[in-house]
């Protein structure tokens, strides 16, 4: 690979072998090898742009789960005139052996899914787009995911009282959407979540999915068929109604002996004025920051993985209603 270490011979084993050297060997000091001295990082709850940043919250996670594996189910790669994007589906277990960010140890397992899109160029990761589904880690150790989700907006409100707008542009690729690999299919992709999440229209799921679809969704949910998925999408549009959904940056990659997989970032931005998934309707701005892979079989939709953190939902409403009240 053009301007990468010779150790490293494609895309997707310096994903997996940094992944792993930093995370599994504890070679945190490496990042700062591997990560641009001003690599953004960004997630729902905020953006940063130190490797210092990178190194304290690797430190911090593996505090409180040190024995974590990070499990590579897929890596989707874009190849770029200048190094490339990948897009990385990992599914972590681990144990809550520490006191941090999620409380007192409770020496439960979990297991989450995370994917991280990331642009990699001269040996580095110069750019991060990260969802972890924390959802599930609340979950998973007893606590309750919604009073979790807002005492993070009660604690720290200016993170998440920053508009939808600094929320999309947060989510933006520098050049704006941008489309690697077979445009017809992307357009596909595109224009399918469009009807779902912009036109409202549930019906699409008989023409873009196929009827054996299997929906690996936030906090754990698993939905096999159209109508448990259809379902699920429903609650966040009842919650979310004036929406509108943003495609960012869409990979496809197609394979010899593997079904086309497709990366999709993108973003969706509304009030939450309807009772659904988020409860009551509270008035307030929302931004929902996802990051979605597709499996294809004869063109229609037979795996996703729907990727978001649900805590930073949560966390938007209470921070916004902290600020009404105070």
């Amino acid at each position: 690979m053009k301007n990468f270490a010779p150790e490293f011979k494609t895309p997707e084993q310096y994903i997996t072998d940094i992944t792993y050297q930093i995370w599994e060997e504890r070679g945190i000091d490496r990042i700062r090898v591997w990560y641009a001295a001003e690599a953004p990082v960004r997630t729902s709850h905020g953006v940063t742009s130190s490797v210092e940043d990178v190194v304290q919250s690797t430190y911090a996670t593996l505090d409180e789960f040190p024995d974590r594996l990070l499990l590579p189910e897929d890596i989707i790669i874009g190849d770029l005139a200048e190094g490339f994007l990948s897009s990385h589906r990992i599914r972590s277990t681990a144990t809550h052996l520490g006191d941090g960010a999620f409380g007192d140890a409770t020496n439960r397992p979990i297991t989450m899914m995370t994917i991280a899109d990331c642009l990699c160029q001269d040996n580095q990761v110069v750019d991060e787009w990260l969802v972890r589904d924390q959802g599930v880690i609340t979950q998973q150790i007893g606590l309750d995911l919604v009073e979790h989700g807002k005492e993070l907006g009660r604690k720290n409100p200016k993170n998440y009282t920053v508009g939808n707008e600094t929320y999309i542009k947060r989510w933006n690729s520098p050049d704006g959407l941008t489309i690697i690999g077979d445009r017809i299919l992307a357009e596909g992709i595109i224009q399918t979540y469009d009807a779902v999440w912009n036109d409202k229209n549930l019906d699409i799921l008989s023409e873009g999915y196929d009827r054996a679809i299997r929906f690996d969704g936030p906090t754990g949910e698993l939905h096999y068929g159209r109508t448990p998925t259809r379902d699920f999408l429903e609650s966040i549009l009842s919650s979310i109604p004036d929406g509108r959904y943003e495609p960012h940056h869409v990979i496809v990659r197609q394979d010899p002996e593997k079904a086309v997989r497709i990366a999709l970032r993108w973003s969706y931005a509304g009030t939450h004025t309807g009772k659904g998934r988020y409860g009551d309707a509270t008035g307030v701005p929302l931004a929902v920051l996802g990051i979605s892979h597709f499996e294809l079989r004869y063109g229609k939709i037979v795996n996703e993985w729907f990727c978001i953190d649900e805590t930073a939902i949560h966390a938007q409403i209470a921070a916004y209603q902290s600020e009404v009240s105070s």
